[in-house]
């Protein structure tokens, strides 16, 4: 863990739990031995802030390419771990790195559904998620991220049982198949309880 994401990560950390009513679910239940697949809903441009600060790991995160086109930031996210993904194509680059970040038992963190969800329910999304932590053998790590992210507000963050797909390692499937269970894991986020659901939707309107 290099020294600049450590020093986001601790400031994330202090942030959070200092302006928030910060309530965190099952972290304490993670084996820090293994590395995964973390795959979390996405409210708000705040949650990869509140997951890098949370998650006891160094954390490879993938990111819309359009956050990579000023010099400066971009050679920041890089630094922390960062990379960038064409959403609108079957970014192959992309998905390569993410591929060498889970042989190399890094961790990688995932939206699935690519942008953020303003209708607490969830987006449909692409094959990716599933994909990747088949084709690597990585246990998914889902998180229900709930909040409405208002100063001295509650946010709540769940981590769930790590979900195993060994029942699809080493079978070909076709795109359909990898996007059905991708699906299933975001749903499961979904209906996980969210507390504050009603309250973010009044603050949103």
């Amino acid at each position: 863990m290099n020294f600049l994401y450590k020093a986001c990560k601790a400031g994330a950390y202090f942030y959070y739990k200092t302006f928030f009513r910060l309530e965190v679910i099952g972290l304490d239940h993670l084996d820090l031995s293994q590395h995964y697949v973390v795959c979390a809903n996405h409210l708000n441009l705040q949650d990869p802030f509140v997951l890098g600060g949370l998650l006891p790991f160094e954390t490879r995160f993938m990111a819309k390419k359009e956050l990579f086109k000023y010099r400066i930031v971009a050679a920041f996210l890089r630094k922390i771990g960062v990379f960038p993904v064409d959403r609108d194509a079957n970014d192959l680059k992309a998905i390569k790195m993410a591929l060498t970040i889970l042989k190399g038992n890094q961790s990688l963190g995932l939206f699935p559904e690519g942008t953020r969800n303003k209708t607490f329910e969830p987006l449909k999304v692409k094959a990716g998620t599933a994909m990747l932590a088949i084709k690597t053998k990585t246990p998914v790590l889902p998180i229900t991220i709930d909040s409405f992210y208002k100063f001295r507000g509650p946010l709540r963050v769940v981590f769930h049982d790590p979900v195993l797909l060994e029942a699809y390692y080493d079978q070909k499937l076709e795109p359909e198949a990898y996007e059905a269970i991708s699906q299933k894991i975001i749903d499961d986020i979904y209906g996980a309880l969210l507390v504050y659901k009603s309250d973010a939707t009044e603050n949103r309107n």
